[in-house]
């Protein structure tokens, strides 16, 4: 698995989630603000094509482009060695978005369900933007009070999948008494009262890790009520790339492979050093010079330690 910080998306079944698509810009600056390289797959998936990525990407697919069964093999083995999967879908899952997503995400204990969800007390300006405040205790969910599921759907767990190198569990879920939910059943579409329902879901799958998210307003920069600006929106995406990122196959690894973390830096220092990256050739990137300022305070704080013990 390539080393580097990069996501890739996927390119290849007329995704709604693309880097060119303007509703999406500020997501997509915010990785690269992180120093984050971005590419994108077309023409079919393959394990070969996947594993050039720390983590990949697939936004929502649409108009009947679906996955193959090679490509579903192809993702679920990159997973299994090591390689991180996020996995979006959006209102009416599957069957709105005219896809086939939850053939793939079943492997890890997950469906989209066809539904549309929403609150008819806890909402942002209305009930088909649920505030979500139920949250189970996760490195995702660290540090969130809300955020707005826009027009989403549901998640459906399986946790018979389980066994040794396969885990699976909800993280963040609607209301316990006030949310419902529009479902596609028998042939038509039918409102049923609906309690804590999952909208995000975490897993290991062998060395990898996966999230299944169902909702891609959440990404999105069209509106400060729901999208990422709004209520903890872009915490809980920031905290989903860090996890997504975060991972070592191995005691070994785990003392040398470095963490990825997202961390507010003061305006004036970002733009500050972003020139002196651009014209001082000792540093190639902000992790350089965040890295050998904290060694920095490192070595100057335990030689201090040793003059107090002396």
């Amino acid at each position: 698995m390539n080393t580097e910080y990069n996501i890739g998306f996927d390119y290849s079944h007329d995704n709604k989630l693309r880097i060119e698509d303007t509703g999406f810009s500020d997501f997509f600056e915010y990785l690269f603000n992180s120093d984050l390289k971005v590419g994108k797959i077309e023409a079919g998936l393959t394990y070969e094509k996947l594993s050039k990525y720390n983590i990949f990407i697939i936004g929502v697919p649409m108009n009947r482009k679906y996955l193959t069964p090679e490509e579903i093999e192809a993702v679920i083995k990159y997973v299994r060695e090591g390689g991180s999967l996020l996995a979006i879908n959006d209102k009416g899952g599957d069957f709105k978005n005219r896809n086939n997503l939850s053939e793939l995400t079943k492997n890890f204990g997950v469906k989209f369900n066809p539904d549309s969800l929403y609150d008819n007390e806890n909402f942002s300006k209305n009930n088909s933007r649920p505030i979500i405040n139920n949250f189970k205790g996760h490195f995702i969910t660290r540090d969130l009070t809300q955020i707005i599921h826009s027009g989403g759907c549901t998640l459906e767990l399986d946790k018979s999948v389980e066994d040794l190198d396969i885990n699976i569990n909800a993280i963040a879920f609607s209301s316990e008494n006030t949310s419902w939910h529009k479902i596609y059943k028998d042939e038509e579409w039918v409102d049923e009262p609906i309690s804590k329902a999952p909208i995000l879901a975490t897993g290991h799958y062998g060395l990898g890790k996966v999230v299944m998210l169902a909702n891609l307003s959440l990404l999105s920069g069209f509106n400060d009520q729901y999208g990422i600006r709004g209520a903890d929106n872009f915490k809980v995406i920031a905290n989903i790339i860090s996890w997504l990122f975060n991972k070592a196959p191995s005691k070994e690894a785990q003392l040398t492979q470095p963490i990825y973390c997202t961390i507010p830096i003061e305006q004036e220092l970002y733009y500050w050093i972003k020139d002196i990256i651009e014209t001082d050739d000792r540093w190639d990137s902000i992790q350089a010079v965040i890295n050998f300022a904290l060694n920095v305070v490192k070595i100057r704080m335990k030689s201090q330690e040793t003059k107090e013990e002396e």
